[in-house]
């Protein structure tokens, strides 16, 4: 099913929508609660086999999102929230969230929408629980636990760093008069890592700089 534009839309029922393929799946039964995990990572900075130290910033660590929602055949939470066969459906729904793609060669990202919530990001767990069934076997219902991780771009991650650091990645816009030794000696502290950054921003020449470009100084390597 073709998506429409729900990001601009207050969504009553839980819809994941699938970015490369632009398609979407709504659920049925809203969950009943949804989990999100924020961490971040600390480093003590000290040698092995000295104790104490005060925790160091290490890096912000992706955040999680943990749910579950039930695919109901029987007809007992209400036949608007029935689904006609729970097999299909959960193909449907792995279509959408969790099929590889040839051509991407990668898993799907995701958006998830539901009224205040949205989340972007790809699924790492996918876990299914059949509680019924019909009498050769097959699922009459079925409670899907989801675990989705958020995931970013280089460039996006960038933009949401506030801190100046060589240890940090930095999208940062050209000026008049700079060049990219001088961009990598305000960032590095060392102007000598200038062509790598012209490779990594395929620039045809370091030279070719020009005013409100934006360029991407990823962190530095230990």
């Amino acid at each position: 099913m073709n998506i429409s534009n729900p990001i601009d839309q207050v969504m009553t029922k839980l819809v994941f929508v699938n970015q490369t393929k632009n398609t979407e799946y709504k659920v049925k039964i809203n969950p009943s609660s949804i989990k999100q995990t924020k961490r971040i990572e600390y480093a003590d900075g000290l040698p092995p086999g000295v104790d104490g130290g005060v925790m160091k910033y290490n890096r912000t660590l992706p955040s999680t999102i943990t749910f579950e929602i039930v695919l109901d055949g029987t007809g007992a939470t209400g036949l608007a929230h029935m689904v006609n066969d729970v097999k299909k459906e959960l193909d449907k729904l792995e279509s959408v969230v969790y099929s590889f793609d040839g051509e991407t060669h990668e898993a799907p990202q995701i958006k998830i929408f539901w009224g205040d919530t949205k989340f972007y990001g790809r699924v790492t767990d996918l876990d299914y629980t059949h509680t019924l069934f019909k009498p050769g076997g097959k699922p009459l219902r079925t409670k899907v636990s989801i675990s989705v991780v958020s995931s970013q771009s280089e460039m996006e991650m960038a933009k949401s760093m506030k801190r100046s650091s060589p240890d940090l990645s930095h999208l940062v816009v050209v000026k008049n008069g700079d060049t990219l030794p001088m961009m990598c000696q305000r960032i590095y502290n060392d102007s000598k890592y200038y062509l790598q950054v012209a490779k990594i921003n395929k620039l045809m020449s370091f030279r070719s700089l020009e005013p409100g470009m934006q360029l991407l100084f990823p962190p530095l390597k230990k």
